[in-house]
């Protein structure tokens, strides 16, 4: 038997939730806020970010935009000799335009074999969400549904999440959530899905230096940690 082993992988090694490249949303607003908060990811045991920009009607980039982005993050990473693997993707706001590139075959950003990370509206709930999401799957497209702890219209209702599921979405949760940065009600629901097995991946959703201790705290937090030790989450499988 040899006396040294694989490096050990952290079930958290794939980060595929943040908002990293700088002044493209409201995430990061300079490379040095990147470098930094990139570092603190490292320090965790995760050694892949899949970045994932907003393509939002505030934040309206394109695949072109987020690529210059991502070549400058990863140059600059390789100057301050930061070892992090960082991939770019999106994080979708489902609208009408989204619905008109999933139906016009434009160009969408992906990470992993197939998965599209996108998110619904936060107060109203959307009458056109599940059809979109089987136009995603009917090009051959994965939909992870982002934080879907904080979404204000389920107000403590489960039904929505539970049809997406049915119909084959996956759920990312926000590892700060857990961590109690967005209130007590996404904590509490956060937790709920975690207890009953309906999340695939965990996030952190980083966009600035103080969601950090709240991301810790959660990593922290009983239910992670049982959810990390029951080898159910994928975010491993895209190293």
């Amino acid at each position: 038997m040899a006396l040294f082993g694989k490096k050990k992988i952290h079930p958290l090694s794939v980060d595929i939730h943040s908002h990293l490249i700088p002044n493209i949303d409201d995430g990061s607003q300079s490379m040095d806020q990147s470098i930094n908060m990139i570092r603190e990811l490292a320090a965790l045991g995760i050694n892949k970010v899949v970045t994932t920009p907003h393509i939002h009607p505030r934040y309206p980039n394109t695949p072109e935009v987020i690529m210059i982005g991502l070549k400058r993050l990863q140059e600059e990473l390789k100057r301050c000799d930061v070892e992090m693997e960082v991939e770019a993707a999106a994080e979708y706001y489902v609208d009408e335009n989204f619905i008109a590139k999933v139906k016009a075959r434009d160009t969408l950003l992906s990470f992993g074999d197939n998965m599209i990370l996108v998110e619904a509206p936060f107060q109203n709930k959307p009458i056109y969400f599940e059809s979109a999401m089987f136009d995603l799957m009917a090009i051959g497209l994965q939909p992870v549904l982002a934080h879907p702890e904080r979404y204000q219209f389920l107000e403590g209702s489960i039904n929505w999440l539970e049809e997406l599921k049915e119909i084959g979405v996956m759920f990312q949760i926000t590892l700060g959530s857990i961590g109690g940065y967005y209130g007590a009600v996404p904590q509490k629901l956060g937790k709920y899905l975690i207890k009953l097995g309906l999340v695939d991946f965990l996030g952190s959703d980083l966009h600035r230096q103080a969601h950090i201790p709240f991301m810790k705290k959660g990593l922290e937090s009983s239910e992670i940690q049982k959810l990390i030790k029951n080898g159910s989450l994928k975010n491993q499988e895209l190293l």
